[in-house]
């Protein structure tokens, strides 16, 4: 656990370090930052959703690698700290990151107070007509100076102390339910009392319904507003999904290193894979549905506030542009191709077999596959926001693997420190000696 907290507190040190230079700059750490962050985020969001879904159901099979998933939910209040250079983007009131995150104009403040003002125009004066404006408000690499009137239309859910707020209560929330179930499964590890698991699956289904709900608010306010003109009702089940595929791929890598280590080896066997497989499987597929329902519904309705997000994402050009400068290359067009070969349709086609998902070292290659492709997807979603609207450039930086090296770090300790405060499976739920004997039809 200390070695990769050193690690991840020195990747964040040296991305701080990156960050003042005037060749990187505060904004692109930001972007970075919330790139590795929502990733590791999803993880744990995943892991609480497991959690809370195996107790609604009664599972029986997954009682032995329930603990992985249970410390993976307890990241929640380490992940709720990280949250803190989001917060300080928002707080500075400086554009660095949310572009709605600036102060209010004069003008609207006036009408705040008198009640009269004339509203701002859709572009500035610099923008040539044709020019969509929320384009034109991206003409600098991290947000526009000003408000423009869709923006400030939506000011009473986007503004930075209200925001500041729903993200502390999403963790609260989230944190309140992760902590009750670890306490109580830990408890009855204890006294043994099978009134725990009877009492656990009763909050489970309200505690599910406050999942859904928070979870699909915090990722419109974290990812969705990054644009505060584009908008998608299933944007929070987009990344629900994307989330529940990188826990999956997350818990099947670490059920085979703790086997590796000599722990779990009888309590976790080839049918527990078989059905993790599964369940990678089946939500590669719903992740790709969600992401083609997502993309077709808003394309084809062309409403001018959808469309330029995904435009901006190369989904919607060639990967081959022609400009005054000659032939270029898109970079987000040639990612958002990865993304979608790497996310959905390689992973599919070879986890179709169920020898493929009975074999652990298969398991283990595609495990760390989803898990560098659920990454790249959120940086596919975050990092065109970064740059101008018109720039097809795809422009890795080096503070992007520092940042990814210092939250993925601290992720890391903190599930080896609360894994290592218990039992690595539970010792008296009722339903262990299903999972021991469990096998796959």
């Amino acid at each position: 656990m200390g070695v990769f907290a050193v690690v991840g507190l020195a990747g964040i040190l040296v991305s701080v370090v990156l960050a003042m230079s005037p060749h990187v700059g505060i904004g692109r750490f930001y972007f970075a930052w919330l790139t590795a962050w929502a990733s590791a985020l999803a993880i744990a969001l995943g892991a609480l959703f497991f959690v809370l879904i195996q107790h609604l159901v009664a599972a029986g099979w997954s009682v032995t690698v329930r603990r992985v998933a249970e410390a993976l939910m307890m990241t929640l209040p380490v992940l709720g700290v990280l949250s803190l250079p989001i917060l300080i983007s928002v707080l500075s009131q400086k554009g660095d990151l949310y572009r709605w995150a600036l102060p209010l104009p004069d003008h609207a403040a006036m009408k705040a107070e008198h009640g009269t003002h004339s509203v701002p125009p859709a572009f500035s004066p610099a923008e040539s007509p044709g020019t969509h404006s929320a384009d034109a408000a991206r003409a600098e690499p991290h947000g526009p100076r000003v408000l423009d009137e869709l923006t400030l239309k939506k000011r009473a859910w986007l503004n930075p102390t209200f925001f500041t707020a729903r993200v502390i209560f999403y963790f609260v929330v989230w944190s309140a339910m992760a902590l009750y179930f670890w306490r109580a499964s830990v408890r009855q590890d204890a006294c043994g009392d099978p009134a725990i698991t009877h009492r656990l699956r009763l909050v489970s289904a309200p505690s599910l319904v406050l999942y859904g709900l928070t979870l699909t608010a915090a990722a419109f306010d974290l990812l969705m507003s990054l644009d505060p003109h584009w908008y998608s009702t299933i944007f929070g089940i987009y990344y629900f999904a994307g989330g529940v595929v990188a826990f999956f791929a997350t818990q099947i890598l670490l059920c085979l290193i703790l086997q590796r280590q000599g722990l779990l080896k009888r309590s976790i066997n080839i049918e527990h894979y078989h059905d993790l497989g599964k369940y990678l499987f089946g939500f590669i597929f719903f992740w790709g549905y969600i992401a083609f329902s997502q993309y077709m519904l808003l394309w084809y309705a062309s409403i001018p506030e959808t469309t330029p997000w995904f435009a901006r994402r190369g989904a919607t050009s060639a990967i081959i542009d022609v400009s005054k400068w000659g032939y270029v290359i898109n970079g987000w067009t040639c990612l958002a191709g990865i993304v979608l070969l790497g996310h959905l349709l390689i992973p599919f086609a070879a986890l179709l077999s169920r020898h493929m998902k009975r074999c652990r070292p298969a398991m283990a290659f595609w495990a760390v596959w989803i898990l560098v492709f659920h990454y790249l997807e959120t940086y596919w979603v975050v990092m065109p926001e970064s740059v101008p609207h018109a720039s097809t450039t795809f422009r890795p930086a080096i503070i992007d693997l520092t940042v990814l090296i210092g939250v993925g770090g601290i992720f890391i300790a903190a599930w080896l420190y609360v894994a290592g405060r218990a039992a690595i499976r539970p010792l008296a739920d009722p339903r262990l000696d299903e999972a021991l004997a469990f096998e796959n039809i």
